[in-house]
């Protein structure tokens, strides 16, 4: 009987002993999933899959990093993960329409209804006219936007990138006024530029040199669009006659940043598991050559820097979010 009473208890011991360990077992016991709110093959996409791949090749996660595309509206999957289960395992990537969504009133949630985790990188654009038009210049298509207003035809997705990118570049003049309309994105609008469907866009430093440049960077001889500045701080490499909008005296800087969220109330273990990764990440081969590929920014936040940075472009870009979307 005593036996018998001995061993219940030790046995009741070591289930409460399993039980515990199982409760504080370190995080990641599975693989962790990112959902990408876009189809495959766009720039979010690209930029998940590098850093994807450099966490697998160089284990910087104990557990496979999953990627998982979400297509139709990009709130779709931001909202999956919004509402999904806080244990750790459902991330977001994603930039700034997040903001141009919810300033927009497209949807009812924001950036500050997720954790952040990593800003990993920043892509800047630049106008773009048709080689043709007889525009030259930031000066020259501002001034006809001006003199002829809601007559050149804008080609954007609108509500998103493009589109704000569009409206913070008209704003530069008192008057200056494009007529948007929808086209989509980068291929879909250089071939409504070069087509003669629109008269002017804004395309990402990648995309330009894809459309204008030979892969030793001079330029093609037949290339059918010219771009007229860049939106970055500082010239880009790929692009090095390419004057920025502040050189030419435009106070203008817009550049778009991927962003990774968990949802609110995510293990601190899990985000910073996550974020610790994406950094180590950020300084292999595969994504500095990924980085130099799409003329993108190395840039890297983390904590309170990416929480203010959050907060910052949020100021900047809700007034242009409610404009866009009353075009």
């Amino acid at each position: 009987m005593v036996l018998n009473f001995t061993r219940s208890v030790a046995l009741a011991t070591a289930v409460l002993a399993g039980l515990s360990t199982a409760a504080h077992a370190e995080w990641p016991e599975k693989p962790i999933k990112v959902i990408v709110p876009f189809k495959a093959g766009g720039t979010s996409d690209q930029v998940v899959r590098a850093f994807q791949a450099a966490i697998q090749e160089n284990d910087l996660l104990p557990q496979p990093l999953t990627v998982v595309n979400v297509g139709g509206h990009f709130s779709i999957g931001a909202r999956q993960v919004m509402e999904a289960q806080p244990d750790g395992y459902t991330f977001l990537s994603l930039h700034i329409a997040l903001m141009g969504g919810e300033g927009g009133g497209i949807f009812d949630f924001g950036y500050r209804d997720f954790e952040p985790v990593a800003t990993t990188g920043e892509f800047c654009v630049l106008p773009v006219v048709r080689k043709d038009s007889g525009i030259d210049s930031v000066d020259e298509l501002l001034q006809k936007a001006k003199d002829e207003p809601d007559t050149l035809l804008f080609g954007a997705n609108l509500g998103a990138i493009n589109h704000m990118g569009g409206i913070l570049l008209q704003n530069l003049v008192d008057g200056a006024k494009f007529r948007f309309v929808q086209i989509g994105g980068g291929t879909a609008n250089f071939t409504a530029l070069t087509g003669n469907q629109t008269n002017a866009s804004v395309l990402s430093a990648a995309e330009v040199a894809n459309f204008t440049r030979n892969p030793d960077g001079t330029e093609i001889a037949d290339t059918q669009i010219k771009p007229l500045a860049y939106t970055g701080a500082e010239r880009v490499e790929g692009l090095p006659d390419v004057p920025t909008m502040q050189e030419l005296g435009y106070d203008m800087t817009y550049c778009v940043q991927s962003w990774w969220f968990a949802p609110k109330g995510t293990p601190q273990e899990a985000i910073d598991g996550v974020a610790d990764a994406l950094q180590k990440a950020t300084q292999t081969d595969r994504v500095k050559k990924f980085y130099d590929d799409k003329m993108f920014g190395p840039v890297f936040l983390r904590g309170e820097e990416m929480a203010a940075s959050l907060d910052d472009t949020w100021a900047r870009i809700e007034p242009v979010a409610k404009q866009a979307a009353q075009k």
